[in-house]
């Protein structure tokens, strides 16, 4: 769970053109730089206008799920926007609605304030995950100044055809978490579009084969399985975006002493999916670190699943 988280107008040929025929030739050559400049801004939005129609929608639930949170309280929006069989890690793997239900009604002057500004969906339209940064804000707290975190959802339709939270997880981080302007989609140019049957080997395999790497090397294990925008999501720290930013943070790191699958599920088209499970850092008697992760992934165009978004999630 998050950490109590939360056009321009197109310039086409008729403008241009209209423009041509009534303004003097000098005129023209001053202003070109701010025909270009609109332009830009139109190919933006045009851009912006083509992501998938599935993507559009879970981007609209997740907006609709942070504008709820401000008008009810974070605690009745997640149990109005998270899916029954959601899952969630505080205090341990279980269904979300349930460990939601346990915790106390917000304070009446807080705010989580959050929204999406990365992320994808597959290709079958039914499976997605996004990102963006989140503030939780109390005027009676810490002068007003709000807290920063990231968080991180995993969308999925359900039979009504509507889009629900099946995971969701915020980890604190230090300041603000910079994200472009508007939103990005995950790079796509590279992911598999082929067919997708019982012999494609399962998401569920590349994630087993992952775990016993990491048992040895994180960064042996992670190189060469993960995708070039990979997200790193960790307690405390600013997200590590990027595969060579991501390796060299990984070489700080302790192998894993554990480190098992728990769940695998890929969307219908095989392109995108995610799979969770549990870890120990350190002696199994008294572990340095322990909990569970996330993983988000990709399948590329070769067959390779490759990591998007690796999350520990605060929770035990």
């Amino acid at each position: 769970m998050r950490e109590y988280r939360a056009r321009w107008l197109v310039v086409g040929r008729w403008l241009v053109s209209s423009y041509d025929l009534a303004v003097p030739w000098r005129l023209r050559l001053l202003a070109a730089p701010a025909l270009v400049l609109l332009a830009a801004v139109a190919l933006t939005a045009q851009t912006q206008r083509r992501l998938p129609e599935a993507l559009t929608q879970m981007i609209d639930a997740e907006r609709a799920f942070a504008a709820r949170a401000l008008v009810v309280g974070w605690k009745q929006a997640f149990l109005e926007f998270f899916a029954d069989d959601a899952v969630g890690f505080e205090g341990g793997a279980g269904l979300a609605k349930d460990q939601i239900r346990k915790n106390p009604d917000p304070p009446a002057d807080l705010q989580l304030i959050w929204e999406p500004r990365y992320g994808d969906v597959a290709a079958s339209g039914e499976l997605g995950y996004l990102t963006g940064p989140v503030r939780n804000v109390r005027k009676s707290r810490d002068n007003g100044r709000p807290r920063h975190s990231t968080y991180a959802s995993l969308w999925k339709r359900q039979r009504d055809g509507l889009f629900k939270v099946v995971m969701d997880f915020g980890v604190s981080t230090p300041g603000p978490v910079p994200f472009a302007a508007g939103f990005t989609r995950a790079p796509v140019a590279n992911r598999f579009s082929g067919d997708y049957d019982d012999t494609t080997p399962p998401l569920s395999a590349a994630d087993g084969v992952l775990n016993s790497s990491l048992r040895v090397s994180q960064t042996q294990g992670y190189r060469g399985r993960l995708a070039a925008s990979v997200r790193f999501l960790r307690q405390n720290m600013a997200p590590v975006v990027g595969d060579r930013a991501a390796l060299r943070w990984l070489a700080t790191q302790k192998p894993y002493s554990t480190i098992d699958s728990r769940f695998a599920e890929a969307a219908r088209s095989g392109d995108l999916g995610y799979t969770w499970g549990s870890y120990t850092v350190g002696p199994p008697q008294k572990p340095a670190a322990k909990g569970f992760y996330v993983r988000v992934w990709q399948r590329e165009r070769n067959g390779q699943w490759n990591v998007v978004m690796d999350v520990h999630p605060p929770g035990e």
